[in-house]
């Protein structure tokens, strides 16, 4: 038998983690829910099947839950460019110049980790044209184009987006939402950004009680 232990958030796919968030929030509740879970997380993120980790010895799990705890638990920097099946994904290059669909498809799926795909499918493209200097273009977004790639992206470059928003600086914040504000303006039959709640500032919340409840559930 092959064991493989990740050792970063870099060697652990968003479909993994969807995986395990799952089996958490349907069994936590249950009287067998840690030790059900400490093989659960064994078996996902060493791709082990659970007779394989079953015998595995005792001390071996103990060891390997608690340093996937460990990993799960950091919070890396964000990530710019990541390679999925020899395709190059890297950030969005302009935050401040995010459409009103993009800012919805970001906000209304980045809280929940069954939709965190198409968050992630807002803040990262394909790259079509590296330039110098590290900068590059990417494509326009296009929707639900690459969300099935974008499950197998690594973890770290999920958690290091969520945590650059929850650092985002108050100034950052507010240009963003004006620049936001401006541009609806120009559409009449939209709603307003102030008054419905939907702008980075909201997000920023979100993200918070998602890094948070991410903490508390893998403990």
């Amino acid at each position: 038998m092959k064991l493989t232990v990740p050792s970063s958030l870099d060697d652990i796919t968003l479909i993994q983690y969807q995986e395990y968030n799952q089996e958490i929030e349907s069994r936590k509740k249950l009287p067998d829910a840690e030790e059900y879970l400490k093989i659960k997380k064994i078996e996902i993120f060493c791709k082990l099947s659970r007779e394989q980790v079953l015998n595995l010895e005792y001390e071996s799990v103990e060891n390997i839950s608690k340093i996937l705890d460990g990993i799960l638990e950091s919070q890396p920097e964000l990530v710019q460019k990541f390679t999925i099946d020899g395709v190059k994904f890297g950030w969005l290059p302009e935050l401040d110049k995010m459409t009103y669909g993009e800012l919805l498809d970001l906000n209304g799926n980045i809280s929940e980790w069954s939709n965190m795909h198409i968050a992630m499918g807002v803040l990262y493209r394909p790259i079509k044209q590296e330039i110098k200097n590290g900068m590059y273009n990417i494509e326009r977004y296009e929707g639900d184009k690459y969300h099935k790639q974008l499950r197998q992206m690594p973890l770290s470059a999920v958690i290091g987006s969520m945590v650059f928003f929850w650092n985002l600086g108050t100034d950052l914040l507010a240009s963003i939402i004006k620049y936001l504000e401006t541009e609806e303006e120009t559409f009449q039959s939209q709603l307003n950004l102030t008054s419905t709640g939907i702008g980075i500032a909201q997000l920023t919340n979100l993200l918070e009680e998602t890094l948070q409840d991410m903490k508390r559930l893998n403990n």
